[in-house]
């Protein structure tokens, strides 16, 4: 045997030993950004599980269904039954989301069913109205986004409307508008 085979073998024994290449991890889920007229991002969900959304400066890692999340020593929960998702503060009810993935409707309701927004769908346009079932904004999509006319919104990484709504409705509050649509993107894969 040669000195260069000699020399040789080691090197190969060497390289038999390496552990096997690892295969690439998942690539994170898309982020569906909630931007303001001048671009500033001021909501943002990661449909994972857990999901993560963001509003304000306060982020809900949210797991379920059923809905649970913390925020500080503050417990959120969204209880599912037949007239919806009942979303619950340290145990306090306190808005009630129905129907729960219908393409074509949302409502979120106080303790005392009065619509705090409801949201309809109708082709490329989705209405939010008041308590009163007076229009206060609309999206529509336009190319890879949603737009919302007040305030002016723009809204990419889904195409879901009722999502869109969701996270674009400032009367509601930030906890509710996050738990909302984190179930939605949990239950429907949005």
């Amino acid at each position: 045997m040669s000195i260069g085979r000699l020399f040789l073998v080691p090197w190969l024994a060497l390289g038999a030993c390496q552990d096997p290449p690892r295969q690439a991890s998942a690539p994170e889920s898309a982020a569906i950004q909630v931007r303001d007229g001048s671009g500033a991002s001021i909501a943002e969900l990661r449909p994972s599980r857990p999901c993560r959304a963001t509003i304000a400066g306060t982020e809900l890692i949210v797991g379920g269904p059923p809905l649970i999340a913390t925020y500080g020593d503050t417990k959120w929960t969204g209880t599912s039954d037949t007239n919806g998702t009942t979303l619950a503060k340290d145990g306090e009810r306190v808005a009630r989301v129905f129907p729960v993935g219908d393409p074509a409707q949302a409502a979120v309701l106080d303790m005392q069913g009065v619509a705090l927004a409801r949201i309809a769908v109708t082709g490329d346009k989705a209405t939010v109205s008041d308590a009163a079932s007076v229009p206060v904004r609309n999206f529509v999509k336009a190319g890879d986004a949603i737009k919302s006319d007040s305030p002016a919104l723009t809204i990419t990484g889904t195409d879901d409307l009722i999502l869109a709504a969701l996270l674009g409705s400032p009367e509601l509050q930030p906890e509710v508008r996050m738990l909302a649509a984190c179930e939605r993107v949990l239950v429907k894969g949005s």
